[in-house]
């Protein structure tokens, strides 16, 4: 197996680090990985891909239209769409010592009576935005998100729940998760419009030793002209119930020491 040079020097145990839109990069000694990357990953950078949206694919899509050959991890379908496009050194289960382990899960309904009232406005507002979204997403395989479980070679573990929690989470998913992964030491959730109060009451099962809520959706839907949340809220009130919670937003990064 290939590894990557190691950051023998680097002064963290880990750091997390927004770099907008769904990215979030890993920072560790040894490979780094990139949720989503919107920019394009560094040579060395092993990235995974959470989920078929353009804004998530972005970073990914420029580095293969320039033959960079990035290191993807990804649904089956979205790694082939990507090695259709040009050259992709798809990773395994395992990479640089960190096992990689992937869930599918439902996301919340693409349009609800009032969501898509929403759009359909935002849509009339600004019908190129809408047109250039529709052109990059018809080449799109439709598959489902993931939830990604990362598992160091020190045995901790970081689990990105993307997404998965909302009004509409199946409980039979959920119970089969927090057997599955519950524990983690760092437990990261995207929110979605409108369900804080789904996350709030679903996150507390899972046990996390430190629960980070993290912003995925707040700078496209401003792309697009819909409203947008706000995630301290939601962090005060796990705090309130004794959970170590944070928020992480574009441009902040977390670190453990």
């Amino acid at each position: 197996m290939q590894r990557a040079p190691t950051r023998a020097d680097y002064p963290w145990t880990l750091r997390l680090v927004h770099e907008g839109y769904s990215s979030i990069r890993v920072e560790r000694a040894g490979r780094w990985f990139r949720f989503d990357p919107y920019q394009v990953p560094e040579a060395d950078h092993q990235s995974i891909l959470t989920w078929n949206e353009c804004e998530r694919a972005e970073g990914l899509l420029t580095a293969v239209s320039k033959a960079l050959t990035p290191r993807v991890v990804a649904h089956p379908e979205v790694l082939g769409w990507l090695q259709s496009l040009g050259p992709v050194q798809p990773g395994g289960d395992e990479v640089d010592g960190v096992r990689i382990e992937m869930l599918e899960y439902e996301p919340v309904p693409y349009a609800t009576p009032i969501e898509f009232a929403r759009k359909t406005k935002a849509a009339l507002l600004s019908p190129g935005m809408a047109a250039r979204r529709l052109y990059k997403r018809a080449g799109l395989p439709k598959v489902p998100p993931v939830i990604v479980q990362l598992t160091f070679p020190d045995g901790r573990r970081l689990l990105h729940l993307n997404c998965s929690l909302h009004q509409w989470t199946p409980a039979d998913w959920l119970d089969e998760v927090v057997a599955r992964f519950g524990g983690a030491d760092w437990v990261l959730a995207g929110v979605d419009y409108q369900e804080e109060q789904a996350v709030f009451e679903r996150i507390q099962a899972f046990g996390g030793k430190q629960v980070l809520l993290i912003d995925l959706l707040n700078d496209t839907r401003a792309a697009i002209g819909l409203p947008t949340g706000i995630l301290t809220p939601t962090v005060d009130r796990l705090k309130s119930i004794g959970l170590d919670a944070y928020a992480l937003v574009e441009g902040a990064s977390f670190r453990v020491e």
